[in-house]
């Protein structure tokens, strides 16, 4: 069987109308280091599809001593929310260290910072997975948040481990009510590989998302060509149509909350080719250099999958120091 065609986890873009309090959230309570703030340069705009490059600017951050699972901050709309969940990238999830409740507490205190899951214990060993604590929240802008640390190990794999109190994102939440499409797509046409896959219809994620008991759910998490599973998954999550938002995607523009993943690939051309022969996907744009911070002149593509998520493909990780 082939490889995957995707690698790494690079980076989550988030959108939101107030990136400056969204910044200062990462950078003091998180403990968050800044890689780059420049202008959304036009070329950017072009290889991400966007009719206009956004207003103002875009920072990138990184969890201390972190090569991959950044955080691109960029100005945009709020995320609308009318139903259980959102539509397409629905937030991001961190790694934690170490002192998980002192990071909620501490949380609990920014302003613009909403608590919906207070840390508490999460049992997925029956699909294979671990024990581990977690809380989620909103974050200034209407982002979910969700941070876990570890508390056994899943079978036959290591959980992600964090360098710092909060290590860098490890996976990213995909919501749709077309799951097999999009599996097809994921693991099919860029062959990434299952390491947890799920189904139920009345479970503690019913009760987390506060979803109607007996309505059927699902959740796979995929990865790419990298060793064990700390390089940072897909947790594709499937509905029925009545509980997703009825946003519908646009080309031109970001999302507001979540709206584009960026992933690594050892073959950038073959991934666009397998991309663009697939006719459930939307390629809006080839392989090109990116002369912006922090790609450092690496080449990069972007396209809408099948149910409309916004994807960067990039043909190394970023350049950044330390």
């Amino acid at each position: 069987m082939a490889p995957p065609l995707v690698t790494a986890l690079q980076c989550m873009t988030v959108a939101t109308a107030q990136p400056a309090a969204l910044t200062a959230m990462f950078i003091d309570d998180l403990g968050w280091e800044r890689v780059a703030t420049d202008p959304v340069s036009d070329a950017l705009a072009r290889l991400w599809g966007l009719g206009e490059a956004p207003a103002g600017e875009a920072t990138v951050l990184r969890s201390p001593g972190s090569s991959r699972g950044m955080v691109r901050v960029v100005t945009g709309v709020e995320r609308a929310r009318s139903r259980a969940m959102a539509a397409r990238w629905a937030g991001l999830e961190m790694t934690v260290g170490h002192d998980l409740d002192g990071l909620a507490a501490r949380l609990a205190s920014r302003p613009g910072f909403s608590t919906t899951v207070p840390p508490s214990d999460w049992d997925w060993t029956e699909y294979g997975s671990n024990l581990h604590r977690a809380f989620i929240g909103i974050a200034p802008g209407g982002t979910h948040l969700a941070f876990t640390m570890g508390l056994t190990q899943p079978q036959g794999r290591e959980f992600p481990r964090a360098a710092a109190q909060v290590g860098h994102v490890f996976d990213v939440p995909l919501v749709t009510n077309r799951f097999e499409a999009a599996k097809r797509f994921w693991c099919g046409t860029l062959g990434m590989v299952p390491f947890l896959e799920s189904a139920f219809t009345d479970h503690l994620w019913h009760r987390l998302w506060r979803l109607p008991p007996g309505s059927p759910a699902r959740l796979d998490i995929y990865k790419g060509d990298a060793p064990d599973t700390g390089l940072g998954g897909i947790e594709l999550q499937g509905y029925e149509a009545a509980l997703v938002d009825p946003e519908p995607a646009s080309t031109d523009r970001f999302d507001g909350g979540a709206c584009m993943v960026t992933y690594t690939s050892r073959d950038i051309d073959a991934a666009h080719a397998a991309v663009a022969a697939d006719p459930t996907a939307r390629v809006l744009s080839v392989p090109s250099t990116v002369a912006d911070a922090p790609y450092d002149g690496a080449r990069a593509f972007a396209f809408l999958g099948p149910v409309g998520e916004r994807v960067e493909i990039v043909e190394r990780p970023w350049a950044v120091a330390g």
